[in-house]
């Protein structure tokens, strides 16, 4: 009995030495690390949201999130948790912020993100605020002005119809984006319903939609047989209906779908008419070569550079590109289609409007939504 009572005081000696070399420890050696944890969790960061800048119509007001405005303005959604990393530079954003996802919200993301505030609190241990320690001001992004007419817009948006298609509108002395439109528009406030929609109404297909051009594209034709200098104003082609080519027939529409023909075509009534006939034998007479390289000069091939983002280049074909892409031949057909906008020719409709700004001007002016930002100097279109 006296050994195991030794044993048991000898026991508690040597806890109690180690709880004091803790105690010690704890104090001495941790007691900075334990400190500032304490105050860490004493002391708390409200955040002070900052409000995201305005995008204006020309007059100065809010664009209005409505079925006609949604794809340019776009929208905004959370910032997710593995986001917040990679978008964190001078702590610009945080976990739940607002971010542009599309349009104008997306392009011009630095200038409406405002810089987030702050209040320094001290707390108690029930997370009630005791009192303030500091503050910062959260700094209201900047507002967007744009050359939006709304009026243009609701007109536009309702002559589609909520068909798929587009409407751009320009000024084409100065490149200014009066009305840009695609059909059919999302609801903002329905923005999940939305994502499954067949139709794709986040699509913005004025800027990123590649379609053939057809008979728009004649213009390039005419230009370019004109400006080559491979024929001059009183050129003529007699409309035969139907050009046979290799055992391929090309016709006009005209013969297609009335079975008659127009006689002897000039510039004039070949553009009023849209004879296919006429820009076949064009195309024939200035290669594709020269047809592409005064395409170009138009714009088509390459983007506008537009204030929006998904602009696409689009796509103007060659013999070159063809054996290179398709590994195949260019043949006199390829270049029939080509000349009326058809077969490998793509472009967007904001391509198309560029090249009818340039036929009325003779300039080239870039394209713009925003009307503070830098923009390029008009220039001489027609010099390769």
């Amino acid at each position: 009995e006296i050994i195991f009572g030794d044993w048991l005081w000898l026991g508690i000696v040597v806890l109690f030495g180690l709880l004091l070399v803790r105690l010690i420890s704890l104090q001495i050696f941790e007691g900075e690390k334990y400190r500032i944890l304490a105050n860490e969790n004493r002391i708390s960061t409200i955040i002070l949201p900052a409000t995201r800048g305005q995008i204006l119509d020309q007059n100065d007001k809010p664009l209005e999130d409505t079925f006609a405005n949604s794809t340019l303005v776009g929208f905004t959604g959370e910032i997710n948790e593995q986001e917040v990393g990679l978008l964190r530079a001078n702590d610009k954003y945080i976990l739940k912020d607002k971010i542009g996802r599309a349009g104008l919200q997306l392009q011009y993301e630095d200038l409406l993100k405002g810089k987030n505030g702050g209040r320094l609190v001290e707390v108690d241990n029930a997370g009630l605020v005791i009192r303030d320690l500091g503050r910062r001001e959260p700094v209201p992004g900047t507002n967007l002005s744009t050359f939006i007419d709304v009026n243009l817009q609701k007109i536009a948006f309702e002559a589609l119809k909520n068909k798929r298609a587009a409407v751009v509108i320009s000024n084409p002395k100065t490149g200014e984006v009066l009305g840009l439109v695609s059909s059919p528009g999302f609801d903002p406030n329905k923005i999940n319903q939305s994502l499954n929609d067949p139709d794709l109404p986040f699509f913005n297909r004025a800027v990123s939609g590649l379609y053939p051009p057809g008979s728009t594209f004649k213009m390039v034709t005419t230009t370019a047989a004109l400006g080559s200098n491979k024929a001059n104003k009183n050129f003529t082609v007699e409309d035969t209906g139907v050009l046979n080519v290799a055992g391929f027939k090309y016709a006009n529409w005209f013969f297609t779908q009335y079975g008659r023909t127009e006689g002897v075509v000039s510039w004039v009534k070949a553009l009023t008419r849209s004879n296919d006939i006429f820009f076949y034998k064009v195309g024939e007479l200035i290669g594709p070569d020269v047809l592409a390289s005064w395409a170009k000069v138009f714009g088509f091939g390459q983007a506008t550079g537009i204030d929006l983002p998904g602009e696409v280049e689009g796509l103007i074909p060659t013999p070159a590109w063809k054996e290179k892409f398709k590994g195949e031949k260019w043949f006199l057909g390829n270049t029939y289609h080509m000349a009326i906008g058809q077969g490998d020719v793509l472009t967007t409709p904001l391509q198309v409007n560029q090249m009818t700004n340039i036929l009325a001007t003779n300039k080239k002016c870039q394209l713009h939504v925003a009307n503070n930002q830098m923009i390029k100097p008009a220039r001489n279109a027609f010099s390769i």
